[in-house]
């Protein structure tokens, strides 16, 4: 049975590791020392049952996490003495971070778990714990303007101020958790001895187990948005509430992409309001799903985020995607349209506050979604509410901001294009599809210009794929394909992309039926990406019938993505509509890490 000396050995041994990560994840001393405090003394509390565990830490970590963060509201390192500007800058850039982006990178250079003890721990999956590592890691690494190798020590250099810290000594501890356990035993034996009375019994009973609370019990509809709050959203008429439900009734589909009625199909209870206005005509839907613990909260949240990444709706187009900043515990807003005769867009907020998550969808009758800032304000006043529930987490900063940023997961193949990711093409009114990945044995993306091999070049395992529009009957000829690869090196990946634009360059003096009318080359992109793009028209007979061919080709580090779209007659895009499109390319392979 473990016993102090146990408790004590473990609370020297892990407790400055453990100041340290919850410092470098809010940036506050004083609430990571106390909040550290407490979980250890919690610990003590239940020592008999933790320290038989193979890993007591990830019992006192969440707990101190969680602590530290509903404490921590402001930035305050810039006030905490002996900082220095580089240790500021650590900070600054992990708080710019999403939640579960610190979260992970945290726990990937500051702890011993790996990637997948990180995910059970988080309650995430391992794919999620990938994309938010390799998210977070360019995205700190480029705020400090240092290469990803270098966070460790810049990271490792926050312990010269955590170290400074002076937790109890192990007695205080152990007596503080023994008195919790003490007090802990006298409430409950009360309230045995009450139940028992009241029922007339006069036999030791234990009291019953308590059933779930009731979503009212946790989120009252007191805490759901008012029209007061939708003053942000710009509409010529004001908003009216329509309907206040839990969800219960009908299908459960509320919002153009959602996927089914409940993210957290084992949530305790969901409420949904929906306001309208019209002129111009508009919609806004607000969802709260209340789960049982955080970390199927997190899980809601992703799944959300998931339906609109993720959307296969017919000419649906997702713009771009935003973090937002200072609303609970982590927060996105993605923008999306279809444009059509008459034009559709949304914009669609999702944040978590602990157990909590919440959405909201704005859909108005226009070409162009509204901006990110304006919804962050209502996202924020739906946060701001619920922070009255106990199941709540972080609630809002003073300053809320939003940020653009990579776009979310779409549940398709990671670091290739998604669904909503592709463009709109005449006025066709059916949806992309595409099919399952393959491996590129040979290259369908290839043009007769570059005739590019991925793997005959060094990248064995590059994955192809094929996207059509099958409902809409058009020229068999007509399709999209992207081909991606992982290089052994940079230094290969670079080669290989250097050789198809020499290729493409040298085509119309090698290939005399051959012409290019459009090319852009930006060597020096977003995070160090590069890409090329070219329109090239192709003799194929002897009846001099030309083929078109969009194509281009990406690179982020060791990956590399090529992009093909063979338009016919009328179903063609612009050339602004193709370089959005390998832009889009461009984000989606920061996925592949």
């Amino acid at each position: 049975m473990p016993n102090a000396e146990d408790f004590d050995d473990f609370y020297v041994s892990s407790r400055r590791r453990l100041v340290l990560q919850t410092f470098a994840l809010t940036g506050d001393l004083g609430a990571s020392r106390s909040a550290v405090r407490d979980a250890y003394v919690a610990a003590r509390h239940h020592w008999n049952k933790i320290g038989r565990s193979a890993d007591p830490e990830s019992w006192v970590r969440p707990r101190a996490w969680a602590t530290a963060q509903r404490r921590h509201t402001v930035r305050r390192w810039h006030k905490e003495r002996g900082i220095t500007p580089d240790q500021a800058a650590v900070l600054e850039g992990l708080h710019d971070l999403t939640d579960v982006q610190r979260r992970v990178l945290v726990l990937d250079h500051l702890s011993d778990l790996s990637r997948t003890d990180i995910g059970r721990e988080l309650g995430i999956t391992a794919d999620r714990v990938d994309a938010a590592l390799a998210e977070g890691t360019a995205a700190l690494a480029d705020h400090l303007d240092c290469d990803p190798d270098g966070l460790q020590a810049r990271l490792d250099d926050l312990d010269a101020v955590a170290g400074e810290v002076k937790l109890p000594r192990p007695p205080i501890i152990r007596r503080s958790g023994l008195r919790r356990r003490r007090n802990h035993a006298i409430v409950g034996s009360v309230m045995v001895v009450a139940i028992t009375v009241g029922a007339g019994a006069f036999v030791a009973v234990a009291a019953p187990e308590k059933p779930l609370p009731r979503a009212g019990e946790l989120v009252s509809k007191r805490m759901l948005l008012t029209t007061d709050a939708l003053g942000p959203v710009t509409t010529k008429q004001p908003w009216r509430m329509l309907s206040t439900t839990d969800n219960t009734r009908g299908d459960g589909i509320n919002t153009t992409c959602q996927g089914s009625a409940f993210a957290d199909d084992a949530g305790l209870g969901t409420w949904v309001r929906t306001f309208a206005s019209d002129n111009p005509m508009g919609r806004l839907v607000q969802t709260v799903e209340i789960s049982n613990s955080p970390g199927a909260a997190q899980a809601a949240y992703d799944t959300t985020l998931g339906w609109y990444a993720g959307c296969r709706e017919a000419r649906i187009q997702l713009v771009d995607a935003y973090d937002v900043t200072g609303v609970g515990d982590e927060a996105k807003i993605l923008r999306m349209r279809i444009p059509a005769a008459k034009n559709r867009s949304f914009v669609v907020g999702v944040a978590r506050t602990g157990a909590l998550t919440t959405s909201t969808v704005l859909e108005t009758a226009t070409s162009e979604p509204s901006g990110a800032a304006t919804l962050a304000n209502v996202l924020a006043a739906s946060v701001r509410d619920l922070c009255e529930s106990r199941v709540a987490g972080d609630c809002v900063d003073d300053a809320v901001g939003v940020r653009e940023t990579l776009p979310p997961p779409s549940g398709e193949t990671p670091g290739m294009l998604a669904i909503a990711d592709l463009p709109a093409i005449a006025r066709v009114n059916r949806p992309w599809v595409g099919t399952d990945p393959a491996p590129a044995t040979t290259n369908p993306a290839a043009t007769t210009c570059d005739n590019a091999n991925f793997v005959k070049a060094g990248a064995p395992g590059a994955t192809t794929r094929t996207y059509l529009i099958p409902q809409a009957r058009l020229p068999k000829r007509f399709g999209l394909t992207e081909t991606i690869g992982r290089f052994r090196t940079p230094k290969a990946a670079a080669r290989f992309m250097a050789q198809v634009t020499g290729r493409m360059k040298a085509c119309p003096d090698k290939e005399l039926g051959s012409t290019i009318e459009h090319a852009v080359l930006q060597q020096k992109g977003y995070r160090g990406s590069s890409f090329g793009l070219w329109r090239l028209e192709s003799q194929v007979n002897k009846q001099r019938e030309l083929i078109a061919y969009w194509t281009g080709i990406i690179r982020n580090g060791r990956n590399v993505a090529q992009v093909t779209l063979t338009p016919v007659d009328q179903y063609d895009v612009s050339p602004e509509t193709f370089r959005a499109l390998i832009a889009r390319a461009r984000d989606r392979i920061f996925e592949a890490g």
